[in-house]
């Protein structure tokens, strides 16, 4: 009959099959792909854009203006975590890190009311909302370089600001995707 290593080819054959099948039917949308491939380019990964959008379950099915609301609503959430961090870890800094900390904490206020701006002006003023998403994100790098140009090794921060920067740049590529209103 069949030997054991027909047996195995048959089985692992049957196993990809099934595999692959079940990733086609978890892909992205060709919108989250086509976010996520512009997002790549500059900042962090396609795997982590994905990963990132796929926080919210509506996500894969959202057209390009609930992306949006999406992106920005998860970068709202971040950054104002990312904030109340650093003024849970301002309460026990050291002399030496208080300078770096009180930065980012500017920094991570002007981001947050940033984003807030841009989720308010979607559906207004889509230009606007863009410009916002852009600036947000220099906000989250002024920390960044803050840390480094102080030489500051803050537990969790550099991790932060790297999902801060990442949200950020979805953000950025999704608004500018979003038609203009005349």
């Amino acid at each position: 009959m069949y030997s054991l290593a027909a047996h195995r080819f048959m089985f692992l054959t049957i196993l990809l099959a099934f595999v692959s099948r079940s990733k086609a039917a978890n892909a992205p949308s060709i919108l989250m792909q086509d976010i996520c491939k512009e997002t790549a380019k500059s900042h962090g990964s396609y795997d982590d854009c994905v990963s990132a959008l796929e926080l919210d379950p509506t996500a894969d099915s959202a057209d390009i203006n609930k992306l949006a609301k999406i992106s920005l609503q998860l970068v709202i959430s971040n950054t104002a975590d990312t904030r109340n961090y650093i003024k849970k870890l301002l309460k026990n800094a050291t002399p030496e890190s208080q300078e770096t900390l009180n930065t980012c904490l500017s920094s991570y206020v002007a981001a947050t009311a940033s984003f807030k701006s841009a989720l308010s002006e979607l559906g207004e003023d889509p230009l606007s909302a863009n410009y916002d998403s852009l600036v947000a994100g220099d906000d989250v790098q002024a920390c960044e370089d803050e840390m480094a140009r102080n030489k500051a090794q803050i537990p969790g921060i550099l991790t932060r600001n790297n999902y801060g920067k990442l949200y950020s740049a979805i953000a950025f590529v999704v608004t500018n995707h979003l038609p203009q209103i005349s």
